[in-house]
C-alpha cells in the first residue's frame, strides 16, 4: 500500500495575548511610520547590538514614531534643557542616592504628570506629560545616564522598572508611581500594586506575598540600550493591530537587535510568528513560511506546534518545483529541526532522487547525492 504524502495543513492556531503582556504594548497613539532614512540608519547602527551614531536618547525618540532629522533634534533638545534645569539645582552629587530621588520626584512633577497605560513614548512624555512603566523608566535611566548616574532596568513578563546604582548598593525603582523610589522599602504595597497586571485568579494562585518573587523570578535584568529595545515591540504591536504583518514583523526584527530575550513580549512574538506564516502560507509563499515558524521554534522550542507547523510547510514547499539552489538551503533548515516522522523519509528520499535525476550538471548531481546518502542517518535517529 502506497504510503500517504506528509501531511501540509499547518495548524490553525493564533494565540490570544494575555492582559498582563500587554502592559508594555497596549499604546493607542497612531503609528505614522519612521522616516526610511532614520529607521534604515538606526537598523544598521544596532545590528551589532550597540549603538555608535545614534545616542540612546535619539534612537528612543526614532523608535517613538519621530519622522525627520529636525524633529529628532527638537526632541534632543527638549531632553538637554530637562538635564540643564536639573543641574541648575545643584543637587549634592556626593549623596548620588538623596539626588537622585530628588531627581525622580522633580520628573514626576514636571513631565511624569499622568500615567496612562497607552502612554509608551517618549513623544507621549513629551507633547502630553502621560508615560507609563516603559516611557517612564526610559526617560528616568537617561536622564540619570546623562547626570553621570549608573542606572540599568529589570524586564519581567509584564512590566519594567529601574535599579539605580549607587555604588555597591542597588535601588529597584518603580517609575509608574510619585512613590516609586527604593520600592524594596515597601515590597507588600508593590505587591499589591502589581495585581493590576494580574487578571482573574492568576493572583490568587500565585499568591500575592510571591508575586514580586514571582515577577522577578521570570525576568531578567537588562542595560538602557536593551530597554530601548520595548519601544520597537511597542510599534510591533501597532502593525499587528493593523495586520500589517510583515511591517510587525520588521519591527520584531529590529526589537531583538536591541532586545535578543525580551521576557515581556514572548506571547505577542509567538502569536506573531502564526499568524505570519498563516498569511505566507495563504499567498503560496511556503519557504519564506518555513523560515518563520522554523525560527519560531528555535526560538520557542517549547511550542510544538511551532514544529509541526514548520514540518508542514517544508512539505509543501517541497511539493512544487524549485531549484536545488532554492532547496538546499531549506533543508539544511529543515535536517537541523528534530521535526520528522519515519513516514516522512520516502517522500523526500523520492523528492531527492528526483532531483538528483535531473541535475544539471555533475557538481549538482554530486552534492543531492550526498544528501540522498546522508538520510539513512536521520531515519536511524528516528527508530523508536
Amino acid at each position: 500500500m502506497a504510503r500517504p504524502e506528509p501531511e501540509t495543513d499547518p495548524v490553525r492556531r493564533s494565540l490570544s495575548l494575555p492582559a498582563a503582556a500587554l502592559i508594555l504594548l497596549t499604546a493607542l497613539a497612531p503609528d505614522a511610520g519612521l522616516s526610511r532614512s532614520l529607521e534604515d540608519s538606526l537598523r544598521l547602527d544596532i545590528e551589532d547590538g550597540r549603538l555608535d551614531a545614534f545616542s540612546k536618547i535619539e534612537a528612543a525618540f526614532i523608535l517613538s514614531g519621530v519622522e525627520d532629522p529636525d524633529s529628532l533634534k527638537a526632541c534632543v533638545d527638549w531632553h538637554r534643557g530637562i538635564v540643564r534645569t536639573i543641574e541648575e539645582y545643584r543637587f549634592p552629587m556626593t549623596d548620588r542616592a538623596g539626588s537622585a530621588r530628588r531627581v525622580f520626584a522633580w520628573l514626576h512633577g514636571a513631565w511624569l504628570v499622568r500615567y496612562d497605560a497607552a502612554a509608551t513614548t517618549l513623544t507621549d512624555v513629551r507633547d502630553r506629560k502621560t508615560y507609563n512603566c516603559v516611557s517612564g523608566t526610559i526617560l528616568f535611566n537617561l536622564t540619570c545616564e546623562a547626570l553621570g548616574w549608573s542606572t540599568d532596568a529589570f524586564e519581567t513578563p509584564t512590566h519594567v522598572y529601574t535599579f539605580f546604582n549607587n555604588y555597591t548598593e542597588r535601588i529597584p525603582i518603580e517609575n509608574t508611581s510619585p512613590m516609586g523610589f527604593d520600592i524594596m522599602k515597601n515590597l507588600g504595597e508593590y505587591s499589591r500594586f502589581l495585581l493590576q497586571y494580574y487578571p482573574g485568579n492568576r493572583a490568587a494562585r500565585i499568591g500575592l506575598d510571591r508575586l514580586f518573587a514571582y515577577e522577578n523570578g521570570k525576568g531578567r535584568e537588562i542595560n538602557n540600550t536593551e530597554l530601548l529595545g520595548l519601544l520597537a515591540y511597542n510599534r510591533a504591536f501597532f502593525a499587528r493591530k493593523d495586520s500589517s504583518y510583515e511591517r510587525a514583523w520588521d519591527y520584531v526584527l529590529l526589537a531583538r537587535r536591541f532586545n535578543r530575550d525580551s521576557r515581556s513580549n514572548v506571547d505577542f512574538e509567538i502569536g506573531l510568528t502564526f499568524e505570519r506564516g498563516s498569511v505566507l502560507l495563504k499567498r503560496g509563499e511556503n519557504r519564506t513560511a518555513f523560515e518563520t515558524y522554523a525560527e519560531g521554534f528555535r526560538r520557542f522550542p517549547d511550542i510544538g506546534d511551532l514544529r509541526l507547523n514548520a514540518r508542514a510547510a517544508f512539505f509543501r514547499f517541497l511539493q512544487a518545483p524549485q531549484p536545488w539552489d532554492s532547496i538546499r538551503p531549506a533543508l539544511d533548515t529543515a535536517l537541523d529541526l528534530p521535526a520528522w516522522n519515519r513516514g516522512d523519509l520516502p517522500f523526500l528520499q523520492r523528492r531527492l532522487a528526483g532531483l538528483h535525476a535531473s541535475a544539471p550538471d555533475r557538481a549538482v548531481a554530486e552534492e543531492i547525492r550526498a544528501y540522498i546518502e546522508a538520510l539513512p542517518g536521520l531515519a536511524e535517529e528516528l527508530k523508536d
